[in-house]
């Protein structure tokens, strides 16, 4: 349903955490203290959440009723190695927390969804689980991913599954 679609070359330019991209109304990002990069639509919103410890980008194409997310948690890597936790076991406990709140908040506007799992997946230095929703005509795609330095979350809401730039965005997350 998400096909890979080629990805632009670009200039990047760093400033502090923030990578410019090009002119195309792209930016990529780069999280200082984090092996993470992205691509979003400008502009880009940032907050944080300080009961979860988690930094959330947001951007949203609103007059094509697309919307993308990345949220970054640090990881105490060795905190969860000495209570025995697998990475998945870590990874699917987070998962479930934002999905749950996801369900919460979409049913506070009178819709409910379902998330269904749609296979977990090995990506460099870690690995990652994929869930799929619906809520009304829009397609819900929540990503997971986890290494030793954070906990990733990636999320692209839109009504046409083969949009060319929810699956920019999607490709361009490198964990």
């Amino acid at each position: 349903m998400f096909k890979a679609i080629g990805s632009s070359i670009c200039a990047v330019a760093l400033v502090g955490s923030l990578a410019a991209c090009g002119g195309d109304g792209w930016e990529k990002m780069s999280i200082d203290g984090a092996t993470i990069s992205f691509e979003m639509p400008k502009p880009i919103k940032m907050n944080q959440d300080p009961k979860e410890g988690m930094v959330v980008y947001v951007a949203q194409k609103t007059n094509e009723k697309l919307s993308f997310k990345v949220g970054v948690v640090k990881r105490n890597y060795e905190q969860d190695q000495a209570k025995g936790l697998t990475d998945e076991q870590v990874l699917s406990t987070f998962a479930q927390k934002v999905l749950q709140a996801s369900q919460q908040q979409f049913a506070q506007m009178g819709m409910k969804t379902q998330f269904n799992f749609n296979g977990g997946f090995n990506v460099d230095g870690g690995s990652g689980q994929q869930f799929q929703g619906q809520v009304g005509k829009a397609v819900v795609l929540n990503r997971f991913y986890i290494n030793k330095l954070g906990i990733y979350w990636v999320e692209a809401i839109t009504q046409d599954p083969n949009n060319a730039d929810i699956n920019r965005f999607l490709n361009s997350f490198k964990p």
